[in-house]
């Protein structure tokens, strides 16, 4: 017999409700999901659409530290020369765009791309910038160095979990391969459910997917459990939701109860299996993205898109704790750029935009390139450059983006927007209209809140 707190009222079959209620935790499982899966809200989708948005999903590549907006995307060649750094613009496969000349591969996908070059805002810190370009809303804060709480507003991924969730045992919204954190270790706000609740945080893989035999833990089964023994499990919960529809706490129960169901689902499902598993995979294609971390991250985001997870971000990781191997380029900006961030973003980002369009997905696959800021115009006494919100360039490409086009641009020094200005709230309203989701939705917290989405303008050439 179970039990958890001493006696209490028998149900007819002998078990105690407390005894049942043990069994829906599903604590005796051990599984290994993450504690979103046990608070997932299992309330029906809101109804939010827009007319003209054809993206049935987005990966987000996230750009952690803020590249130099000026050395890859927006460069100034007729600027000074303590302005224009060391880099030399060239032509790409669109007329009349160009981008950095180390960015070759990328420079061959231009005619998919929309280069949106006046993204501007006044905040100059990774944490609270961060939550602006992931959630679309400014921070109420603006400093750094401390972590997310319920009143960050929700990941732009979060918001896809609650109005679209995923079905045949997948995930919604995933994180590769990791969240980011600051150099002092605070995970970064805005990368979760915030005011939405834990139960839209992502799924997290928490390992590099270019590690040898990359295998996701928490969709292992625990030894000496199968799925006849799962399968059991769960036919007993249906027994236990019948058992307990006249308690007081029923919904909290069943609820409870159809989260666990959900995780039975993912370990159970075969198309979730298989998402996950990069060795089905040719070498030939894991290559192709390039054998590092955030190339696998690119394959395995194709992947799991390809499944059916409605949103995943790919975030540029840090190497070792305490060590910043980021785009946050403070000193030796040039030589970081050029000889290890720059031709691993190349080989990945341009392998990934190769490899949706030609199983036919980039049409209704949304791809955005993303940062916290760019970088400031003039390089410093380390040969870097420092944090600079009021200047960056985003990258959009597929979801029914029109390729090939530069919106906005910046001054001679690429310091600031002279037409077009472009802020994270327009970003975030552009993304959402792009997926079909109405910027103006209301999404409510715990206590019964309006917020609306955007309150943003989707950027009109792009759509």
């Amino acid at each position: 017999m179970w039990r958890i707190l001493g006696n209490s009222a028998s149900l007819c079959d002998r078990q105690s409700r407390r005894e049942l209620l043990r069994v829906g935790g599903l604590s005796t499982l051990g599984l290994m999901l993450p504690a979103w899966l046990r608070s997932r809200d299992s309330h029906a989708a809101l109804s939010a659409t827009t007319p003209g948005g054809t993206a049935r999903r987005c990966i987000m590549l996230y750009m952690w530290g803020g590249p130099a907006h000026q050395d890859t995307w927006d460069l100034k060649p007729e600027g000074p020369a303590e302005f224009r750094g060391e880099f030399k613009p060239i032509d790409t496969v669109a007329p009349g765009i160009q981008i950095s000349e180390h960015f070759p591969r990328l420079a061959r996908h231009t005619d998919k791309m929309a280069l949106v070059r006046s993204v501007t805002h006044a905040d100059n810190n990774h944490s609270t910038s961060a939550h602006a370009m992931l959630t679309g809303r400014p921070h109420r804060l603006s400093r750094e160095n401390f972590g997310p709480s319920p009143d960050d507003f929700p990941h732009i991924g979060s918001v896809v979990s609650k109005l679209r969730p995923s079905r045949r045992g997948l995930p919604s919204f995933v994180a590769l391969p990791e969240q980011i954190s600051t150099t002092n270790g605070p995970k970064v706000p805005g990368q979760g459910g915030g005011l939405l609740g834990k139960r839209y945080d992502p799924f997290t893989v928490d390992q590099h997917p270019d590690e040898k035999d990359f295998a996701v833990p928490s969709l292992r089964l625990p030894s000496g459990l199968d799925l006849a023994r799962v399968s059991g499990r769960q036919s007993l919960l249906e027994h236990v939701d019948a058992a307990l529809a006249g308690w007081d706490d029923a919904r909290e129960v069943a609820a409870r109860d159809a989260y666990n169901r959900q995780a039975i689902e993912m370990i159970s499902s075969p198309q979730a299996q298989r998402a996950f598993q990069l060795d089905e995979e040719s070498p030939a294609a894991r290559e192709r993205y390039g054998m590092h971390t955030f190339g696998q991250s690119c394959l395995l985001a194709r992947r799991l898109i390809e499944a059916g997870v409605g949103l995943v971000t790919v975030y540029w990781h840090r190497d070792k704790p305490g060590v910043d191997t980021t785009w946050d380029t403070h000193a030796n900006n040039f030589p970081g750029l050029k000889d290890r961030l720059m031709p691993l973003a190349d080989e990945a980002f341009s392998a990934l935009l190769a490899d949706l369009a030609e199983r036919g997905l980039l049409d209704d696959t949304l791809v955005v390139w993303t940062s916290e800021f760019g970088r400031t115009p003039k390089i410093n006494a380390n040969g870097g450059r420092d944090h600079w919100g009021r200047a960056n360039s985003v990258v959009f490409a597929g979801g029914g983006v029109t390729g090939g086009q530069i919106y906005g641009a910046t001054d001679p020094t690429a310091g600031e927007p002279t037409r077009d200005a472009v802020s994270p709230q327009d970003l975030g309203a552009t993304i959402y209209t792009l997926l079909g989701i109405d910027p103006r939705t209301h999404i409510y917290d715990a206590l019964d809140r309006p917020y609306q989405l955007s309150p943003g303008t989707a950027i009109a050439p792009l759509l």
